[in-house]
């Protein structure tokens, strides 16, 4: 396997990760989707027709570019975003990765991330490495550019602190698995020792080790990471039995039930037939909008706020 530099943040937690192939989720394409409109927005001042692009996603990429741009502290720092032009070469590593913005005058980089907050530390070393090397520098910057969040995140890197991340990431591959939040994206996901050893010592709780856990915080994080893991395991197994199951082929002890049908009308038939409608009767039977959806065509609509039971997640 060649480590990309995209998969160094999580060989560093686990050496046995491998990337799972298959099509990009969802939101992996949206957020190929808003780098290339985030380059080209750069090179040429505009958004291209073609992206088609929602408002909010729209907004999300005019904010990045406002976020290049105070990035340059002179009118020297050239902001490259042509990806061809973008390629970094990492020594130690046969990958040939991209940054998304290079400022060589200026001794930085910048990635455009979409989602949730993740660590990028080590790709952004890897990235800092190559540049340094390529441009004979000794500082580089790494700029993460959290466009959902609004919220930049920088990394400054010595060489030798550079080299030592990667270096440190490459001789880690290979070594005992470790369970971590990356456990899903991983190929090995449902072979992997580690998680397999997990779920089954979920089912092999006892009430008395139940008991123990639960007074025990420490006990409790680990259940809790070894719990979320029986899940993928058990949902794995469930697709497995709605296949077979389809497929006409019994699996003892369980059936596919019937599904619901839901029957809806298209927002197209409704507007077809507004004058013979009360909006509000209309409005009222629809109820509650999202914020998001009102702002869009209401940008200054006064909107009520509900807050949700904090969720529970992995640190």
């Amino acid at each position: 396997m060649i480590p990309r530099h995209s998969s160094l943040p999580k060989l560093a937690l686990c050496g046995q990760y491998e990337g799972a192939p298959g099509i990009a989720s969802p939101a992996a394409a949206r957020g190929s989707r808003l780098d290339y409109v985030f380059r080209l927005a750069w090179q040429t001042g505009d958004m291209g027709e073609h992206a088609n692009l929602n408002n909010e996603d729209a907004s999300v990429v005019r904010w990045a570019i406002n976020e290049l741009m105070r990035f340059r502290k002179s009118d020297r720092d050239f902001v490259e975003t042509d990806e061809d032009k973008c390629k970094v070469n990492t020594p130690g590593m046969e990958h040939v990765g991209t940054a998304d913005a290079i400022c060589v005058n200026g001794n930085w980089h910048a990635d455009l991330k979409t989602g949730q907050f993740y660590n990028y530390r080590e790709q952004m070393a890897a990235y800092a490495l190559g540049l340094m090397h390529q441009y004979k520098r000794q500082t580089w910057t790494a700029h993460l550019i959290f466009a959902d969040q609004k919220k930049v995140v920088s990394h400054t890197f010595t060489y030798e602190q550079a080299s030592q991340i990667v270096q440190s990431v490459l001789a880690n591959i290979g070594t005992t698995p470790v369970l971590n939040d990356y456990c899903n994206w991983c190929a090995k996901s449902l072979t992997c020792s580690a998680r397999v050893d997990a779920s089954t010592a979920v089912l092999a709780t006892t009430s008395q080790t139940f008991a123990t856990m639960l007074a025990d915080p420490i006990l409790l994080g680990q259940f809790l990471l070894k719990c979320k893991t029986f899940d993928d395991f058990r949902e794995a197994a469930e697709a497995e039995a709605r296949r077979l199951l389809g497929e006409g082929k019994p699996v003892p002890g369980w059936r596919l039930q019937k599904p619901r049908v839901t029957e809806f009308v298209e927002p197209e038939v409704l507007i077809g037939n507004l004058p013979n409608l009360d909006v509000a009767e209309l409005l009222r039977a629809h109820g509650t909008l999202s914020a998001k959806k009102a702002r869009e065509i209401w940008p200054n609509v006064p909107v009520s706020r509900k807050e949700s039971k904090p969720a529970l997640v992995a640190s």
